[in-house]
């Protein structure tokens, strides 16, 4: 199976972004903050997802834009491990990353930290291991 990530899996909206925000369940791993929510989607993927670089943390838009990359990518070439699981629960999740750090990270690092914090959300809010 190809790694992609389609348009499809992308969360998109203010409304639904808001929501996750607010009233997801969150992990954290500095500079990271992931909020999930589960919640019926309109599509067929098991999750969808959005990443945020605020301005305010990160002036520079090559920087921003950098981090945004490196943080799609590790979901990217992950996601299979995440998708198995919420498949296997029977549930659907909408999922926002937002980066608080104030440079971009090595690669290594960035997707070291990614794919931990999704696997912690995953563990506490999906239901146990099979």
């Amino acid at each position: 199976m190809q790694a992609t990530f389609r348009k499809h899996e992308r969360l998109t909206g203010r409304d639904r972004m808001k929501k996750v925000a607010v009233t997801g369940k969150v992990v954290k791993a500095h500079p990271f903050r992931l909020a999930g929510l589960q919640l019926p989607l309109d599509t067929a993927a098991p999750a969808q997802v959005a990443f945020a670089v605020p301005k305010r943390h990160v002036r520079s838009a090559v920087q921003r834009n950098r981090i945004r990359r490196h943080m799609r990518e590790a979901y990217r070439l992950n996601k299979h491990r995440w998708y198995a699981r919420l498949r296997e629960n029977g549930v659907q999740c909408a999922w926002l990353v937002v980066f608080h750090g104030q440079a971009p990270l090595p690669w290594a690092d960035s997707s070291r930290i990614l794919i931990g914090l999704f696997d912690r959300w995953v563990q506490q809010h999906v239901g146990p291991d099979r």
